[in-house]
């Protein structure tokens, strides 16, 4: 079944709710008028056998038959309302619908005591007052839960309930007689109201007890979802704790070792062993400082203390720059290096922020390409900004991995044989924090054997152009 949403909070979801309340109402008198409406036919039989003893028994099966149809289409109308599944996105169309056919079914049988009244015959008058008047209670209670419905139920009976004493009996009896009617219909009236208001209340109450559950359970899918993301979270964490207390401990145990070694003079006065052995510290060292370097930058963007130091910056100067800092280790892999920057690019950034990133993208670049393959590095323009794209034939990252090496300490499985440094799991996070601090974007490509290609854009607002630079000077 479709149903309308009932949020809360704009017009637009007030104006639903209203609607589904009326196509609620409209439901619950349907459903009580299907219901009581169903033995209608074995009270024409009876009334049929009841008045042939009175009247012409051909005048009394042609009102039988004529309310039998219009019964009958009551009745499917009815039905054929209760079973759409649509009926609440067409409550306008139903309500019409239904409130012609109670209409014309209610007057035809009503329309007896009109037809069959006999002057002087009491009991025969008396007991089409009576049919009357409870046909006027039964339709109240029938129709209450709808109030256009009630009224379009009332309508004929009240009105032949009335005009039965107006049209026969004698002045100024009718008068009194119709008196007494009007109080009988008006609190038959009241009734009906009581009962709506009820019955108002009690939907009201079920669309509430809906929307408090409907609420429930998306805070509860919430909760899931945050529950999975911190559990996803701290096993990212436990396997970036993992790695990087690898990568802690192979420079400080090469430094402890090799300082041992020249303390205690293992070799004697082997001087240049010694010298090759402080190398080999100071290499330790720097790599320990570069990793420790990188977890304080990554800490500092997630805290939002990393400021921006803006200056005009070259970008094709920095990355020819950046290019040469990789080129010795590129060497030993038999890479090829390349730049493609078809024209000069000043921007307006940090300059050693823009540096860290490209020598982060290029050192991933390098690490993760096999041996003889190729690193592209791309100054790409357009009108929506300036781009920085390194392109590589390295294992790439399959896709389940694309969204973890976005993610603060996230490590995609690389194949083992491909590469002997795995990473550490910071590179790419601190790229995205660095270029979303500049208001730019991150974007990877990637196909596992196939290579990766990474994009950082900057806003066309942090181009330099020649008349800015003039201003500047």
């Amino acid at each position: 079944m479709t149903r309308p949403s009932g949020a809360v909070g704009s017009s637009t979801s007030a104006l639903s709710q209203d609607g589904e309340l009326r196509a609620l109402h409209l439901e619950t008198a349907a459903k009580y008028l299907y219901s009581n409406l169903l033995p209608l036919p074995v009270i024409i039989a009876g009334l049929v056998a009841l008045m042939s003893a009175w009247h012409p028994v051909t005048e009394i099966l042609l009102w039988a038959a004529a309310t039998l149809a219009a019964w009958c289409v009551t009745i499917l109308t009815i039905r054929a309302f209760l079973r759409d599944e649509g009926r609440y996105g067409r409550v306008a169309r139903w309500m019409t619908a239904i409130c012609v056919a109670l209409f014309v079914s209610s007057f035809a049988f009503g329309s007896i005591s009109a037809f069959f009244w006999v002057e002087g015959d009491r009991l025969n008058n008396v007991l089409l007052y009576v049919l009357v008047a409870a046909s006027i209670a039964s339709a109240g209670a029938q129709s209450a839960p709808s109030l256009p419905v009630a009224v379009t139920n009332l309508a004929p009976y009240s009105a032949l309930f009335l005009y039965l004493s107006l049209a026969h009996e004698p002045y100024p009896v009718a008068l009194s007689f119709a008196f007494l009617q009007l109080c009988y219909v008006v609190l038959v009236a009241l009734y009906v109201k009581t009962v709506w208001q009820l019955a108002d209340e009690m939907l009201r109450l079920r669309l509430e007890k809906r929307e408090l559950i409907d609420r429930l359970q998306m805070a509860l899918v919430a909760t899931r979802a945050a529950q999975r993301k911190t559990e996803a979270a701290s096993r990212a964490k436990s396997e970036f704790l993992a790695n990087m207390s690898h990568e802690l401990r192979t420079p400080l145990n090469a430094i402890l070792g090799f300082a041992e070694i020249i303390r205690d003079r293992i070799f004697g006065d082997a001087t240049e062993r010694y010298a090759e052995y402080g190398g080999h510290i100071h290499y330790s060292g720097k790599h320990l400082l570069g990793l420790i370097g990188d977890i304080l930058d990554l800490s500092k963007i997630e805290a939002g203390r990393r400021d921006l130091d803006e200056t005009n910056v070259d970008l094709v100067t920095l990355a020819r720059d950046a290019l040469r800092f990789v080129e010795q280790q590129a060497r030993g892999k038999q890479l090829t290096l390349s730049l493609d920057a078809p024209a000069p690019v000043t921007v307006r950034a940090d300059e050693r922020a823009l540096r860290q990133i490209v020598a982060n993208l290029l050192s991933n670049a390098v690490k993760f390409t096999p041996n003889a393959g190729s690193v592209t590095m791309r100054v790409l323009r357009d009108g929506d900004g300036v781009a920085l794209q390194v392109a590589d034939t390295g294992v790439g990252i399959k896709p389940e991995d694309m969204e973890k090496v976005l993610e603060s300490f996230g490590q995609a499985r690389h194949d083992i044989s491909t590469t002997e440094d795995q990473g550490t799991g910071l590179g790419l996070p601190i790229v995205k924090g660095l270029i979303e601090l500049h208001g730019g974007a991150l974007h990877v490509e990637s196909a596992p054997r196939q290579g990766t290609t990474v994009t950082v854009t900057l806003p066309a607002v942090r181009i330099v152009t020649r008349r800015d630079a003039v201003s500047a000077a």
